[in-house]
């Protein structure tokens, strides 16, 4: 039982990990198409109002100046798009972590392997997750109360889905 436990925890565990990082990026790319927009807006109207007053184009560079500077000294703001695309790498790991977890599920619920060699398994697939926590942890900077309890939710729904729903049928 404790070998069921262990890997459903785990099944759970990989499923967030896999919502948050698609939500997290998905609004980290939003936040940095939203700047690039900003800043392409004002210098627009930076070169476009010369032609109403001398001043504008003034105001408009030292606006993009200052969003330039907020964006050095805040990176946490705007992640930058290789930032964004090593956690989708680490998302694409957890994808296939998670279906070698189905497999090891899987594999001990159907008795083709016993719980000894389904946490032999186990083990040697936890260990290749070893050096991903922290990745996660250096490139996710920060998820709210709310959106964790959206991503926990998300996750439970989906394994009970996947997993209790289907034997119901069955």
């Amino acid at each position: 039982m404790i070998a069921r436990n262990r890997i459903w925890e785990e099944l759970k565990q990989s499923k967030a990990n896999i919502i948050g990082l698609q939500k997290y990026t998905d609004i980290r790319r939003a936040w940095a198409r939203w700047y690039n927009g900003m800043i392409a807006l004002v210098a627009s109207i930076g070169a476009i109002g010369y032609s109403l007053d001398e001043i504008i184009p003034f105001i408009s560079s030292i606006i993009v100046g200052a969003l330039s500077i907020a964006k050095s000294i805040a990176p946490n703001f705007i992640q930058s798009a290789q930032e964004l695309s090593e956690l989708d790498v680490l998302s694409d790991f957890y994808v296939r972590y998670m279906n070698s977890l189905e497999k090891i599920w899987y594999d001990f619920d159907h008795d083709i392997t016993n719980e000894k060699e389904a946490m032999i398994r186990f083990f040697e697939l936890k260990e290749t997750e070893c050096d991903k926590e922290s990745a996660y942890n250096r490139g996710v900077r920060h998820i709210s109360q709310s959106m964790q309890s959206k991503i926990d939710i998300e996750a439970t729904e989906y394994i009970n889905r996947v997993y209790f729903e289907k034997e119901k049928e069955e």
